[in-house]
């Protein structure tokens, strides 16, 4: 009999450290996707935002990565 109580308690054992490794795991992707989800939704709404709103003023700056060329007479120092 202290066999199978032995047996018994190590399947149970066995059996909480997977399910509780199985829940970790989870909440780990579940929260990627998550992530994931709102970075995509911020990047369509700020595309979007930046449709409607065509003229930017300078103080906004630019956030497109364009590249402004400057000559070295034009720049204020």
């Amino acid at each position: 009999m202290s066999k199978l109580y032995r047996i018994l308690g190590f399947v149970a054992l066995l059996f909480i450290l997977v399910t509780s490794l199985t829940f970790a795991l989870s909440i780990v992707v579940v929260g990627a996707a998550v992530t994931s989800l709102f970075g995509i939704y911020r990047f369509y709404v700020a595309k979007k935002i930046s449709r409607n709103n065509k003229s930017r003023s300078k103080a906004m700056g630019y956030s497109s990565g364009e590249i402004i060329d400057m000559n070295v007479d034009d720049r204020k120092e």
